[in-house]
């Protein structure tokens, strides 16, 4: 059964076998953290797979032409979650893959125009942490009519202990839990968050972000109605389907603060077993159904 944030830190203290003045909540907390910091690391499985799309519009801003020795390129933003890439493709309106861009190489030889390479239609490499440039540019090879690029890539999850936004489409959906006005949610002592104001028309169900959108709407002068929300806690992989990778990697850096060496060293073998299994379950799904073709990498076997 999945656990909330607050049981999840009383999971971690009953295991502990730690009272408040010897282990604060302030540790686990850090310490659930530390040990999420560190699974993405090392995860590398489906329930971390995002997808990110950049519109037609947006790239050809982000493009520089080429010259008479260099190529093209488009450099975009890549999500702030991002931990490592799976793949970048170019798209045309049917879904249908025009270019992979298959070929990664260091940024120094990718603005090298005379450095070798294997495929002149599609090198990338990335920048300033942040930056991915892309060549030849966006549309610029004649492979096809693309409308879009595709990342796939491994990312982080939200915050263990993060709540859904007030907004209208969560209301929709169920994700907020009315609250009186001015009511604010403590958690472990900290304020987590403050009832927010969604609007409607009186007597719908349908929510509005502002007031003035209540109002424009209410095209039968039946008035508006103010209410107040609180976001229900979003939920997280780690923490709801897959606690003994959290739970054993906060209790080694619990047994760190409390300089237990020994049992702080017993919970991360279990933590690092745990991270170990799971990437093997997740190998050993995506292989089967059929036979599997093998490309080398820079950093070996996939």
């Amino acid at each position: 059964m999945a656990k909330t944030y607050t049981q999840f830190v009383a999971l971690v203290r009953d295991w502990s076998n730690r009272d408040t003045s010897a282990l604060p909540d302030s540790i686990i907390q850090d310490s659930l953290n530390y040990a999420a910091d560190k699974a993405y690391r090392k995860l590398r499985i489906s329930a971390l797979e995002k997808t990110v799309s950049y519109t037609s519009a947006s790239l050809i801003a982000a493009t520089t032409t080429g010259n008479g020795y260099a190529d093209s390129k488009t450099e975009i933003t890549v999500p702030s979650d991002l931990i490592e890439f799976i793949q970048i493709r170019e798209k045309d309106a049917n879904g249908i893959t025009t270019r992979v861009f298959n070929e990664k190489q260091d940024v120094r030889s990718f603005n090298d125009p005379f450095s070798t390479r294997y495929d002149s239609l599609a090198y990338w490499t990335r920048s300033n942490n942040n930056v991915v440039s892309l060549s030849p540019a966006f549309s610029e090879t004649g492979l096809g009519s693309p409308v879009k690029i595709e990342i796939i890539y491994y990312g982080r999850l939200a915050d263990l202990d993060a709540v859904y936004n007030v907004t209208p489409t969560n209301y929709a959906i169920g994700l907020l839990t009315e609250k009186a006005q001015g009511d604010v949610e403590t958690i472990l002592g900290s304020t987590r968050q403050t009832a927010v104001a969604l609007f409607f028309v009186t007597g719908s169900n349908t929510a509005y972000a502002t007031l003035s959108e209540a109002q424009t709407a209410d095209t039968q002068s039946a008035g508006t109605t103010t209410k107040y929300y609180w976001g229900k806690e979003a939920a997280n992989w780690l923490r709801d389907q897959n606690e003994r990778i959290l739970l054993m990697g906060a209790l080694a850096e619990c047994y760190a603060y409390l300089q237990d060496d020994d049992q702080a060293a017993k919970y991360l073998a279990l933590y690092q077993q745990e991270i170990d299994e799971l990437n093997n379950e997740d190998k050993r799904r995506n292989s089967s159904g059929g036979n599997v073709q093998i490309n080398y990498t820079g950093s070996g076997l996939i």
